[in-house]
């Protein structure tokens, strides 16, 4: 794994952290690549049941980096479509929960970034921006789908301005699961983290499809959906294990199984 993205995995949670601390963990085209090959490993790794993307130092990640976009411009396209909305894409359909852990700055695409995961933490000095437009740039990175399914049109005005918005203010307008004191930051996202990965890995990853169906779907089409998945889910052992938990009164142990 480059230098510039760490991917290490503690029990069965995956950190993957932007390493580059003295740009604000801005994305050039070595990190941008790097950050999608982590989080598509991460699929492939049977002992990996929830994934957590951070940035070294004090910020989460302060967006595209422009200095090296400049030199990277001769082949933008492929960097941008495989690069930039390949990270996004392989965060949307990453079959295991996903948590932004946002210990400070999000900016531009480093906003976009957090706003595509599933579950978003951050710290109480967190800022969160879609500067986009004080560059003269329209958004990407997918902020215009998720923006409006987060914030409803209140998050029109965070596009349209610019604004750097607080960790409470993100939280008010949806953006934000959950606000984590600065000095127990990195504890508490652990924690979180570790009690999600507690649950039925097939369950959760059902539980993600169906979401995501649902936002582009009728409701007899999701109820379809979710039936016929549950069915899949009453064959596993998985499920066989949480029933036997609950009349033994034990905590269970899923295998994803």
């Amino acid at each position: 794994m480059s230098g510039v993205v760490l991917s290490e995995r503690h029990a069965n949670v995956r950190w993957i952290t932007l390493n580059r601390p003295e740009r604000h963990n801005a994305l050039d085209r070595e990190t941008i690549f790097a950050l999608r090959d982590a989080v598509v490993e991460s699929g492939r790794d049977d002992a990996t049941r929830v994934v957590v993307i951070t940035g070294a130092g004090r910020a989460f990640c302060s967006g595209a980096d422009l200095r090296a976009g400049r030199e990277e411009a001769p082949s933008g396209e492929e960097l941008l479509e495989d690069g930039f909305n390949g990270a996004i894409r392989a965060i949307w359909n990453l079959p295991k929960p996903v948590i932004a852990a946002v210990g400070g700055v999000a900016a531009g695409f480093g906003c976009s970034l957090a706003l595509a995961a599933d579950v978003r933490l951050a710290s109480a000095t967190a800022r969160l921006s879609l500067l986009f437009v004080k560059r003269g740039l329209t958004v990407d990175g997918g902020a215009s789908y998720f923006l409006p399914r987060l914030a409803g049109l209140r998050g029109m005005e965070m596009a349209l301005t610019g604004d750097i918005l607080s960790a409470e203010e993100s939280l008010r307008i949806g953006l934000i699961n959950r606000v984590l004191p600065d000095g127990d930051f990195r504890a508490g996202v652990e924690a979180y983290a570790t009690r999600l990965a507690l649950n039925a890995p097939l369950a959760l990853a059902a539980i993600k499809a169906s979401m995501h169906k649902a936002l582009n779907s009728g409701l007899d089409e999701v109820l379809t959906h979710e039936m016929a998945t549950q069915r899949q889910m009453l064959q596993t052992e998985d499920v066989r294990e949480g029933l036997a938990a609950f009349l033994e009164k034990r905590e269970p142990v899923y295998k994803g199984k």
